[in-house]
């Protein structure tokens, strides 16, 4: 019997040369980024396993490829659902495939998973991505990289930029009359947390109101229900929430504790992709999401055209706060 011999890959290369898997796709794509003894080192080791780099691969990099890469933290939220139909559709227009891959929130699997694409993609779409900017560095250098929700300097991104909505929310809040005002986190990786976090706080104590930080979570339903409570007990008469999915918890947490929204509490949330789903109608900020996934995925492919000038711009998409009945002013 024949025993057939299993093509050896990028990651048995890295493991018998002693290197990232990064480094043996840069051996075969940009040699001139790393040490001639490195180089020497890697291409022994892939003779010697007969490892044979990916053709396709490297017509892919020359901006032939039929794919780019979508890698979101995870494909359940409405937002990244939202941003994700839109990206695809605005890629088909242009005759481009997405390729999606949802990485359960974890940096690990994220680098895995775009190590992979740059391998297989002409570019890579990466959204909120948890890993460290070093790591996020190391892959832009494998591959054209446009982030979404996570600025790093010198790699180009489109942000949601909520400054002036958030601002607007917490004046009108103020302007109510609410006097305790609490933020519900999110992930604790997250940047958009960590800025929309930040931003309530500063806009509230500058109001000379009592600002009030709960527990981070996993932006899950359920720890917005579990929420209510915490809400309750700190005695703040009005939440914004990291996101929508949070704040459709917080008032189903609500009804559970026989608290009425917005008569004894009110919540807001982020991003207005449950309008429809939430009652009393839920105040939110309109993140345009599909406007977001629409400007990234023009923005990656221009900067995958083989005489495309380096791109590592910042662009900001503006919000809009959408006020409805889930706010209101505090009972006397």
């Amino acid at each position: 019997m024949t025993m057939v011999r299993r093509t050896a890959r990028l990651a048995d290369v890295a493991a018998e040369a002693g290197v990232s898997i990064s480094t043996v796709s840069r051996v075969f794509s940009n040699p001139e980024r790393l040490s001639p003894a490195t180089v020497q080192r890697v291409r022994e080791v892939a003779a010697r396993l007969r490892f044979a780099p990916n053709v396709m691969a490297r017509a892919l990099r020359a901006g032939d490829s039929p794919y780019i890469g979508v890698v979101v933290p995870d494909i359940s939220n409405p937002y990244m659902t939202t941003l994700l139909k839109a990206a695809q559709a605005r890629s088909r227009g242009r005759e481009v495939i997405c390729l999606v891959a949802d990485t359960d929130d974890a940096a690990d699997i994220e680098r895995k998973v775009c190590e992979q694409f740059a391998q297989q993609t002409r570019g890579i779409l990466l959204c909120a991505p948890r890993m460290s900017v070093s790591h996020i560095r190391e892959i832009a250098s494998m591959s054209p990289v446009m982030l979404v929700n996570r600025p790093v300097p010198g790699i180009p991104c489109v942000f949601t930029d909520s400054a002036a909505s958030i601002d607007a929310l917490v004046d009108r809040l103020c302007d109510l009359g609410h006097e305790k005002i609490a933020y519900l986190p999110g992930p604790v990786a997250s940047w958009a947390n960590k800025a929309r976090g930040r931003m309530v706080a500063d806009r509230v104590r500058k109001r000379g109101a009592a600002f009030v930080r709960l527990e981070p979570t996993l932006a899950r339903l359920e720890d917005g229900i579990a929420a209510a409570r915490e809400v309750a007990d700190h005695g703040a008469s009005a939440v914004v929430a990291f996101d929508d999915v949070l704040a459709a918890g917080l008032i189903e947490g609500f009804r559970q504790l026989k608290m009425s929204v917005p008569r004894d509490v009110s919540v807001a949330g982020h991003d207005d992709v449950l309008a429809g789903l939430v009652q009393p109608g839920l105040t939110t900020i309109d993140g345009r999401s599909a406007q977001v996934a629409r400007l990234a995925v023009d923005l990656l492919l221009a900067a995958c055209e083989p005489d495309a000038v380096p791109n590592t711009g910042h662009v900001g998409v503006a919000t809009e706060l959408v006020w409805r009945a889930s706010t209101a002013a505090p009972r006397s």
